[in-house]
């Protein structure tokens, strides 16, 4: 009876820390982390809580684990990653506690707590979102050559394209949003090239379409594929050129619209 108390803990125990491994990693990734450097995170903390043999599969949507501890007890899960995105101060979050888990192997009821409120976290108010975007779209106005008129546009459109991000955030495929606020930007972009004598449209569009260019998506994908996560980096390629196709429907879209207009 005692022997079988002492194997069902030991399979508990691999099963708790495959599990905290994969919530340390499945929050890397989500928030941006490459995908060697998450299946590396999730080995590494397996083995820092005495495991003896792990395998670690990763893509931009599912990570597939198993992990087996000294006494013969082992544990195999997998986690489906529904969407990913860009979030510096999360992915920050998530890299301390696998560094501190390797460093000082905690409990894993703290661990549990910490990932918890990592989860929570924002690196500032999600409302915040709305004056960074309007400001960033007016700065790359008056980097390619705009004026003040080209720059009050992108400012005023930039920040309608942060609130949109902010109501279409969980509600919108990912893909869709990008089409919508593509064409938004466009429209926009013309009818105040229309309002403003000499504002130049094609300027405020530039600078509106600065916002939704995935850079970071498509350089992470690139450093996949250098490392030789050769399909993770290419569903990353094609995710990125899929939004590029998006942003240019999108624009294309709202010149229809407008015809000749401008």
């Amino acid at each position: 009876m005692e022997a079988t108390e002492v194997k069902l803990c030991n399979a508990y125990c691999a099963e708790t820390v495959l599990c905290l491994a994969l919530d340390v990693g499945e929050g890397m990734l989500k928030n941006g982390g490459e995908v060697s450097r998450v299946e590396r995170t999730v080995e590494r903390i397996c083995r820092a809580y005495g495991a003896v043999h792990v395998e670690v599969f990763s893509i931009i949507s599912m990570i597939n684990a198993s992990v087996h501890m000294p006494d013969g007890t082992h544990s195999a899960q997998m986690r489906r990653i529904r969407s990913t995105g860009t979030d510096m101060y999360r992915l920050e979050l998530f890299n301390k506690i696998s560094r501190d888990i390797c460093a000082e192997a905690p409990s894993p009821a703290e661990v549990d707590s910490r990932i918890r409120e990592a989860k929570r976290k924002n690196a500032y108010p999600k409302f915040a979102a709305i004056p960074a975007s309007a400001v960033a779209a007016a700065a790359f106005a008056v980097f390619f050559g705009g004026g003040v008129a080209e720059a009050l546009a992108a400012l005023l459109i930039g920040a309608l394209l942060g609130v949109i991000d902010l109501l279409a955030a969980d509600r919108v495929n990912e893909l869709a949003k990008t089409v919508v606020a593509a064409f938004v930007a466009g429209l926009f972009s013309s009818v105040a090239a229309l309002l403003v004598s000499g504002a130049d449209s094609g300027i405020i569009m530039i600078g509106t379409i600065m916002l939704l260019v995935p850079g970071v998506a498509f350089g992470t994908a690139l450093r996949d594929l250098l490392c030789g996560d050769l399909i993770a980096g290419g569903l990353k390629t094609m995710q990125a050129c899929l939004a590029a196709l998006m942003i240019a429907f999108g624009y294309l879209l709202s010149m229809a619209v407008m015809g000749g207009a401008v």
